[in-house]
Order: C-alpha cells, then structure tokens, then sequence
C-alpha cells in the first residue's frame, strides 16, 4: 500500500503514455494552502477566510486528520454537514459544503460539493491523469470483463497498467515499478469517490504505472466523480435496464453514460459498437477532434457508420470451455481462441480489440493477449464439480439483459438440461423482477427462485414479483421452484442436477455476503456449491 498517499510528494517520477493524446501537458504545482484552493474554488464565496497550510482532503468525517479541508458531501441517505463540527474537532482547517455551515474555520460555499472535491483532489494530488493513459469504460454489463481484457492487451515490459473496477483496485507494482506483485486492495465501489479517484491515481503514477482501466458507473458519471480525471480513450460495452431506481428513467440512465464521451478531449479514443442502437446517443455526445474506433459482431444490423478504426468479429465455434473468434481489424484479420464462454464474452473482447488497435498496439500481440485470458470472478466463472460430469459456472448476471445473454450463449452449448438459480436485490428497481423471472423461464429448463440481498424489502415480496413474471412466461419450457433460503436453494438445484446438464448460479457472482435487513452475511456462492458437491449433498 501507499502510506504516503494523501499527503503532497516533491518527487515525481516520468510517465509514459500510450498513443492516444500526442504530447503530455506541462506539471503545475499549486500552492498546498488554503490560498491556493480559494483560487481552485473561485469564484465560490467564502466565510471566515485565513490563510492555513492544507495537509489532506477527506469527505467522511471519520477519515479527517489534522490540516485536513473536509467536504460536507450530501448523500443520498446521511448529508456530510452533519459531520462538520465533529470534522473541525478532528481538525480540518476548513469546510466545503453546499451552504453556510456554523463552523470557526473558513466555509466554502459551492453548488456541487462532490465536484468541487474532485476539482481540489485532482490539483492537490497533481493531475495524475495526466501522466498516465486513463481508459474509461462504461456500460450496463460487461465493463468488468472488458477492462481484464484491456489490460493484457496494454500489458508490456514497459508499462505497468493498473485498474479500478467492481472487484478490486489494482495500484500497480509494490515496489516502485521494479517488482512483479502488483498491490491490490478490495473495491468498496465499481467507481471511487472524488478525492479516493485521485488518491489511487498518484498512487498509481508514482508506482511507474503507464496506464490505467477505470470502470466508470452510471453513478460515479451523473455524481461527477470522474469529471476531474482526462481519460484518453472511453469505451461503451451496451445500455440496459439497471438502475432505474437511481436514475428514474432510461433517458437519465443513458445521459449518464453519455457523460463519459462528453469530457474527452481532442486526440483521445472513443470505443463504440456499430450494431448497437443504444451507442447513437454516445456517439452524438463526442466532441469534435476525438477519433472513433467502432466493432461490431457479423451478421449484426448496424446502427452506426464506421469508425476511424473500425473491427468486426464472428464466431467460429464455441463449447463450454471457450470461444473461437475471427476478427477484421485495419491490419487484416487475426485467430483468437479465447478461452471464455458465450456471445456475450465475444463481445467483450471485441470492444477490448477495438480500444487497443485504436491505441496503436498491434493486432497480432492483442490476438497473443486475448488467448491468455481467464475468466472473471464471478463472470461465468467455472466451479469444479468434483467429478459429477455437469458444468457449473457461478455469474453476475443480475440485470435481464445480463441474464438473458448468459442463458442465451449457454443454451446452443448445453446437451442436458440448463438450469438457473437467481433473485433479486431489495430496495431496488423492482420492475426488472417480472421481466428477470419471464427470461429464466423461456430459457432456462430449471429455475430456482431465491433470496439475493433483500436488505430491508420484504424477502417473500420480492420472490412473488419473479415468479409472477415466470408464470407469464410464453413460450415456457421450465420448472420453477422457490427455495427462499440461498444455501438451500444451491443444495436444491444441485441436487436435480445430471450429468451434461449446465447449472447457472446467477447474480451474486463476486460477492462475498448477503445482505438481510442491515446485516451482511458471510455468502459466497462458489464455496458453497463445492462444499456441497464435495460433501456429496451431505447437510451441513
């Protein structure tokens, strides 16, 4: 880890970019006082004012050390103001919050907190972006993938490449730049805050990492975490329904997405696919001078015209164990035997493709990356069955649309029967339930309905909205089962399970907990199927 994050460094050490923006803009020093973040701020009013050293910048009142400037975000459940006080009897030099805060040091009174934290991170920590080639990627589903895939593709002797997505932020080698482990910490969110982002982003550059994957969230973009950052490339993978109990309508959603390509500057990258109706709306918010890479799987209509780089890819063959692509790029066609499963996986690699032969890396070393490739964690990730002869793979899928394409790739490939075990999350968009339920049941053979952090929704609420869905299902070729305890529900589906069938344990995927009422529950999905199946069903 980086002790030293957080606080202002004299030293830093030269980045090298990719191909995407031409020359490197020059470093500027900003003074690490409360002057220098007057004129970051400006022209926001201010109350109070004196001059005082800043040491650090913190937006929880429990992170606050001495010389620290505190920014009083307001959550969508707990408003950061609350915190003031206890922030200044932590020690915080000064306060920016949305209003006047009855507080002794300076206030800082702006529109946008949690932009304004974003603004004073990325001077305070010294525009990092800047240093780095940054790739955004943004979408409903499959940004985790794509950005695994991107970074073997930017992977060399030369650049390090470091990430920050769903599971893990990745900061690059532990020893400076000369080591071969990288250092990894959990990701609290797909997308950090404000001043997190441009903490890891220096903890990044100064590690000697020469580019880095960002999944960017629908959240972090409409909450501008990442308004601070200069990506040089974006990439969009699809656009589905999620989140609508955030954003409150589709229209919202995508406007959130839209403002990834919205902040590229000219000279960057911006990855769109050609058959993809919902990447319109992404293209039309490029700026001019930015270049587009566009890919698109063969036979697809297509929506948009051809890019300055544009990719196609058709699928060969495909078993349960990997998929064989062929793919078009400008410097003609490459084999790829991508060793995952499924369309939807083609896909990804595609947009990876694309992004990369956009950078100006080679197709031929992106083939040789792509065939290195392992699956995910928790993206149809296979799970050893302990000789049973079934294939059983543990998934993320937890919108329609994601659980549509898991079915769908998996179906043509199965010769038993396919089964699924999903539910769904509580306190959110309760209208992907029925529409979640209607898909398992037309494409599945098996369906087990469960628990999924029901967090303080209802639990029986929840799975009476999936099953309703279910039994509408037309054409329905399955069984559909509840089993509202998970654990037992894995048992359940198991159980049935013969040899040649594929099992699907759908939408925790990651995940190491269940959320009931305001508890987290140790639940890790995998370990739990191959206990069972290790203990041959036994109870436990």
């Amino acid at each position: 880890m980086c002790a030293e994050i957080g606080r202002p460094q004299a030293a830093v050490r030269s980045g090298r970019r990719l191909s995407a923006r031409g020359g490197r803009p020059r470093w500027r020093q900003v003074k690490v006082d409360l002057d220098g973040l007057r004129e970051v701020l400006a022209p926001a009013e201010v109350l109070r004012f004196r001059n005082e050293p800043i040491h650090g910048l913190a937006d929880h009142g429990a992170d606050v050390e001495p010389g620290d400037v505190f920014f009083a975000v307001p959550g969508t459940t707990v408003d950061g103001s609350r915190f003031a006080t206890e922030a200044v009897g932590r020690g915080a030099v000064a306060v920016v919050a949305d209003r006047p805060l009855p507080v002794v040091v300076p206030c800082w009174i702006v529109d946008d907190v949690r932009r304004a934290a974003g603004r004073v991170a990325a001077e305070f920590f010294r525009h990092p972006s800047r240093r780095m080639a940054v790739l955004g990627i943004t979408g409903t589903n499959g940004k985790t993938t794509v950005s695994d895939l991107l970074r073997l593709c930017l992977e060399d002797d030369e650049h390090a490449v470091g990430s920050l997505g769903t599971i893990s932020y990745n900061l690059g080698p532990s020893n400076g730049g000369d080591g071969k482990v990288d250092a990894v910490v959990p990701a609290r969110t797909t997308t950090p805050g404000p001043i997190e982002m441009q903490r890891y982003l220096r903890c990044m550059a100064d590690r000697g990492v020469g580019a880095v994957v960002l999944e960017a969230s629908s959240h972090a973009l409409d909450q501008g975490r990442t308004d601070a950052v200069e990506f040089d490339a974006a990439v969009f993978t699809n656009l589905t329904r999620d989140h609508l109990d955030y954003h409150g309508s589709m229209q919202a959603y995508a406007a959130s997405k839209e403002r990834l390509f919205g902040q590229l500057r000219p000279g960057a990258l911006a990855v769109l696919p050609a058959d993809d109706p919902t990447a319109v709306s992404m293209r039309e918010a490029v700026p001019p001078g930015v270049r587009i890479a566009t890919w698109e799987l063969a036979g697809g209509k297509r929506a948009l015209p051809a890019g300055d780089v544009h990719v196609i890819g058709r699928v060969v063959r495909g078993d349960l164990c990997a998929t064989r692509l062929e793919i078009r790029t400008p410097e003609g066609s490459v084999d790829i035997a991508l060793p995952l499963v499924g369309e939807h996986n083609a896909r990804n690699a595609l947009a990876a493709v694309a992004c990369a032969v956009g950078l100006g890396i080679g197709s031929l070393r992106v083939a040789d990356a792509l065939t290195r490739a392992r699956p995910v964690r928790g993206r149809l990730e296979p799970v050893n069955d302990h000789g049973r002869g079934i294939h059983l793979f543990v998934d993320y899928a937890h919108t329609p649309d994601a659980l549509k394409k898991v079915l769908m790739s998996l179906r043509p490939l199965t010769g038993g029967r396919l089964r699924v075990l999903f539910g769904c999350g509580g306190e959110r968009d309760e209208g992907k339930r029925p529409s979640m339920g209607r898909i398992a049941a037309q494409l599945a053979d098996h369906v087990v309905v469960t628990h999924d952090n029901p967090r303080r929704e209802d639990p029986e609420r929840i799975l009476q909205q999936i099953v309703a869905g279910a039994v509408e299902a037309e054409p329905s070729r399955a069984v559909v089962d509840v089993c509202a305890d998970r654990r037992a529900a894995i048992g359940h589906i198991l159980t049935r399970a013969g040899r040649g069938d594929t099992v699907v344990l759908a939408g925790k995927g990651h995940e190491l907990g269940q959320t009931i009422g305001g508890r987290v529950l140790p639940f890790d999905d995998r370990e739990e199927a191959e206990l069972w199946l290790a203990g041959a069903g036994t109870e436990r």
